[in-house]
């Protein structure tokens, strides 16, 4: 089977989807039977560094025809250069998917909800029917999906895993971390700020790491809200890549993601890697499966809830601090290595292809 991903997002190496599609062809071209390949519509593939991205340069027509893909998927949603792609894949009876990593989304429809209402209901919606079906990241995300079809499939993220060490800093079972961009509203930022300041108000000495970057706005909002504590310790770290990321999060705790929606968080998995639990809203997506796993905890979106669910989380660390560890990292090896993945899409998209 020959499949193609098609991509008009950008490419760098740092994180989001350009680094899982890489992952992923890398692994779903060591199986036999399986060749796949990532073309960019718009961006340089320079930085991705991966014999198997293409970018366009020339003619859509001319590459299908060369390639000859069996199936094609989409990735994100709202980039109207697929438009022109999707009416020639049809021309050539070459079904494709619709992957759009989270933006189908109850939640992540309400933002710039007119605008979606527009592109959804109008301009993309034969692109959205003639598709063989949408790829969703988690059972989750289907099931908090605006739109849905008879043939939808789960891909889910995956890790490349490597053993670690764990090592730790002083005072590290009260230590939490967030990590990934500092956006306020959609990342449940305020909500979790509102949850330090009822800490602070009982006292309770808790240390936390902001890791990402964001807008001077945002920024500056952080700041401002970090100002107002002295008893818990908030410090905003900045991003961090690569191996310094490795040192930082291997001598930390739990991991905080308080998001409003998501598709399917890579830093949860980088932080099971670690062997960090995390403590997760329900819009990331995956915090039932934490709960059920014993790699995590469920907190609501509220102040109240997260403040509690932070006790709670420092408490049963505290206590049950190895248990967890290795539990985080024996389930994400075991669930999310990248060649299980990329073994698991062949299957799944031959039975989609199949009905």
């Amino acid at each position: 089977m020959r499949l193609l991903h098609i991509t008009a997002t950008h490419l760098n190496s740092v994180g989001g989807i350009p680094v899982v599609l890489r992952d992923l062809v890398n692994a779903q071209n060591q199986i036999d039977g399986f060749e796949a390949r990532v073309l960019s519509l718009k961006a340089n593939i320079t930085e991705i560094n991966s014999v198997f991205f293409d970018k366009l340069d020339g003619s859509f027509k001319k590459y299908i025809d060369s390639y000859q893909p069996d199936v094609v998927i989409f990735h994100s949603h709202y980039y109207f250069e697929y438009l022109y792609c999707y009416n020639y894949l049809l021309k050539k009876h070459i079904p494709y998917f619709i992957e759009p990593h989270g933006s189908f989304s109850i939640e992540g429809l309400k933002k710039s909800k007119f605008k979606k209402l527009i592109s959804n209901n109008i301009l993309l919606r034969r692109y959205m029917n003639r598709a063989k079906g949408y790829v969703f990241l988690s059972n989750s995300e289907l099931d908090n999906s605006r739109f849905r079809t008879s043939s939808d499939i789960i891909i889910p993220n995956g890790i490349t895993y490597e053993e670690y060490d764990k090592t730790f800093r002083d005072n590290s079972f009260n230590t939490f971390y967030y990590i990934g961009r500092y956006d306020i509203k959609e990342k449940g930022l305020n909500s979790l700020f509102d949850a330090l300041d009822i800490l602070e108000k009982e006292g309770c000495h808790i240390r936390f790491n902001l890791y990402g970057k964001g807008s001077k706005r945002e920024k500056k909002y952080i700041s401002s809200r970090i100002k107002r504590y002295e008893v818990v310790e908030v410090i905003e770290r900045g991003p961090i890549y690569g191996d310094e990321q490795r040192r930082e999060l291997e001598q930390y705790g739990i991991m905080i993601l308080t998001s409003r929606h998501e598709g399917f968080p890579m830093t949860v998995l980088e932080a099971w890697k670690y062997g960090n639990p995390c403590l997760l809203s329900p819009g990331t997506n995956v915090a039932n499966e934490a709960v059920k796993n014993c790699v995590g905890w469920k907190t609501e979106l509220n102040s109240e809830d997260i403040a509690a669910s932070i006790k709670k989380a420092a408490k049963d660390y505290m206590e049950r601090r190895n248990e967890y560890i290795v539990s985080c990292k024996r389930y994400v090896r075991k669930n999310y290595c990248w060649y299980k993945i990329a073994t698991e899409s062949y299957d799944t998209i031959m039975k989609s292809l199949e009905k």
